[in-house]
């Protein structure tokens, strides 16, 4: 099964993945891509977040709204499960906002994200079941502690997830975001 990261511009959606992957073994190598210059640093490697080749070699998949829709006869063909962030409230858009500045708030491309990012546009256009979609609002993902996160995620994906090394991490990359 395929697990689809779906994100809003600078809505943490690397971060996630990073947390994701991080192994006892290669944990040491995420830290120093989270001790790089930017928060840029935390993308693994550059371009588009997904492409053919990372389709067919991932398990773990990551992009925004446009590029999984570019995916979206192979996506619905196949057995997933999403994990949303989601700019759900203005005061999750002011975030994202003052991150990055692609958005102004109170515009069309603005109330766009709200409606891009919701759990219903997953099931219908993959055809998902709402129980293989998890939300995750920018809110909860930009707080201090994610501890409650990192529970629903360990939970919706049946597995562990280190949650003092993923702190590490998310403090890391929170020090850059402020």
């Amino acid at each position: 099964m395929k697990t689809i990261i779906c994100f809003p511009p600078e809505g943490g959606g690397n971060h996630c993945k990073n947390i994701l992957e991080f192994t006892e073994e290669n944990f040491d190598t995420y830290v120093d891509l989270y001790k790089g210059k930017d928060t840029k640093d935390v993308h693994a490697q550059g371009g588009n977040n997904l492409t053919k080749e990372k389709f067919n070699q991932n398990n773990l998949l990551l992009g925004h709204f446009g590029e999984i829709m570019s995916f979206r006869a192979e996506i619905s063909s196949i057995d997933k499960r999403w994990i949303l962030i989601s700019p759900d409230t203005y005061e999750c858009r002011s975030i994202l906002y003052e991150r990055g500045r692609l958005l102004k708030l109170d515009t069309y491309h603005d109330h766009e994200q709200v409606f891009l990012y919701e759990p219903h546009m997953y099931h219908r256009y993959f055809g998902s079941p709402m129980n293989n979609i998890m939300n995750i609002s920018v809110y909860e993902w930009f707080a201090d502690n994610i501890d409650e996160v990192l529970d629903r995620l360990s939970f919706f994906l049946s597995r562990d997830i280190d949650k003092e090394k993923a702190n590490y991490l998310h403090q890391l990359w929170k020090a850059k975001i402020v």
